[in-house]
């Protein structure tokens, strides 16, 4: 599937969070984006959005994806409203069912046009779990929300910073359901996964994937748990034989060193906070000295997605202080996965 010719889309996020802030600032900054770029939200929202941040460039109204292509050749910020607007009133840091709402409604659309192709990739402000269940019962996360739209229940959400990549076994659950998730059959989805998305990514032919333990010293022989002698070495044993270089199962506090060190392509984590914990405290240093950050993406997917590694940022919504690098990176990756490899 082709996807050079058709616009990126980015939906706006939670209204009352960062979203709509850091989505226009993305035309103040320069990139590396081949292709037109239009968001995906309501109209007014994003002209306070833009009054707020003092962008000079008109923003206009469009349809359909198509027309982001004229739109951003004239240099103006094109909005697809998708007929879904904000029924509410702009409350910063706020809980808000109808924000919920519309901000749900907006990656539905973004996700269907994707599905269509009609458009290539679909980039996500942050959204709030807690306003989107209001109207969705059970809601999870962006990650899974898209899956489902893709008929697919286990989706591989990823972390991505240049060199350190981490992909996650299981995601948005509790921690019990998470050990129960650390089992054959996802850990071998998830690293086959990881293994394709750094060969188009990184052109690596042939990566190294790490294998992180779930249970302390990687359950020390029995000693802490069986998983590892039970799911997790078993899985390791059949990557092999798909020609999957793997190495494990290791625990936390060795395997992520590693990865920093450029021991491995990649590292398969078996829960949220064991990939989560460490790769925001590395970034968010990052982020605070070269005003860059890290970037969340759903694996194996027919849609290509990718995602700002943060929240809604309530407690500084809508006071121009937002920082948009992270959705700026999650643009470029978007970017990068639609172009077509030799």
């Amino acid at each position: 599937m082709k996807k050079k010719q058709l616009p990126l889309l980015v939906t706006i996020g939670d209204p009352n969070g960062v979203g709509p802030e850091i989505a226009v600032k993305l035309f103040a900054l320069k990139n590396k984006i081949s292709r037109p770029v239009a968001l995906v939200g309501d109209f007014q929202v994003i002209l306070s959005a833009a009054a707020l941040v003092g962008i000079s460039k008109e923003i206009i109204s469009i349809e359909e994806p198509e027309e982001a292509f004229s739109a951003c050749e004239m240099g103006m910020i094109p909005v697809l409203s998708c007929g879904r607007n904000f029924k509410g009133k702009i409350r910063p840091g706020k809980i808000c069912k109808e924000a919920g709402a519309a901000s749900i409604a907006w990656v539905r659309e973004a996700t269907k046009l994707c599905l269509e192709n009609r458009a290539a990739a679909v980039v996500t402000a942050p959204l709030c779990k807690e306003s989107v269940e209001k109207t969705v019962p059970g809601f999870q996360g962006h990650t899974e929300f898209i899956g489902e739209m893709c008929g697919d229940d286990r989706p591989v959400l990823c972390l991505v910073h240049k060199d350190w990549v981490v992909a996650h076994v299981s995601t948005h659950v509790s921690l019990r359901e998470a050990c129960d998730r650390a089992e054959k059959t996802r850990i071998v989805k998830t690293a086959t996964l990881l293994h394709e998305f750094l060969k188009r990514y990184k052109n690596i032919q042939s990566p190294h994937l790490g294998i992180a333990g779930l249970n302390p010293h990687a359950g020390e022989g029995g000693l802490f748990g069986r998983e590892e002698i039970e799911q997790i070495i078993p899985a390791m044993a059949a990557l092999k034989k798909k020609h999957i270089s793997v190495e494990g199962p290791l625990p936390g506090d060795v395997i992520f060193p590693k990865l920093h060190s450029k021991a491995f392509d990649g590292v398969v984590a078996m829960y949220h906070d064991q990939g989560h914990i460490v790769t925001k405290t590395l970034l968010f240093d990052l982020g605070a000295r070269k005003k860059t950050s890290g970037v969340n993406t759903t694996l194996g997917l027919p849609v290509i997605r990718t995602s700002v590694d943060h929240g809604t940022g309530f407690d500084i919504a809508w006071k121009n202080i937002a920082d948009p690098n992270s959705l700026k990176d999650a643009l470029e990756l978007a970017n990068c996965l639609t172009l077509e490899k030799p």
